[in-house]
């Protein structure tokens, strides 16, 4: 093994320790807004407020999409340190091909981690909205 390599290894692991923990925080804050807006809707809620509640959702889906892309790019760095295709220089520079990386917006989309997450947050809200309008709630 090459002098370093374990270290360098290590210190590429550690931002993306970082950012699934991060993720993880953004889906409990988006599931707990949802819960309580759900729960809210049976008293008396203005629905203008009902309506703001998409807005912190869709801001932590998009905060979401972004440090998975950060992640994707630093576990394409380790990969290539790992094979021995990048020098052990101890730079976290990740600026890559985002292609070559599968860590375009597309591909972190794609990922179960946000679309079986977050489109049933939205459709939750989009149900207790209507529902709302309707007046069956």
């Amino acid at each position: 093994m090459k002098e370093g390599k374990a270290e360098y290894l290590q210190m590429i692991q550690e931002p993306i320790c970082r950012m699934s923990t991060i993720s993880a925080i953004f889906k409990g804050f988006a599931a707990t807004i949802v819960a309580g807006i759900a729960t809210l809707t049976y008293e008396d809620i203005n629905t203008w407020i009902l309506l703001l509640s998409f807005i912190p959702v869709i801001s932590f889906a998009v905060l979401d999409l972004y440090y998975l892309q950060l992640e994707k790019k630093y576990r394409f760095l380790y990969e290539q340190v790992r094979k021995d295709t990048h020098d052990v220089d101890f730079s976290m520079d990740i600026h890559c091909d985002t292609k070559i990386a599968k860590a375009r917006i597309r591909d972190c989309i794609k990922s179960p981690s946000i679309w079986l997450f977050y489109p049933a947050m939205i459709i939750i809200l989009i149900v207790v909205f209507v529902f709302r309008l309707k007046g069956v709630i």
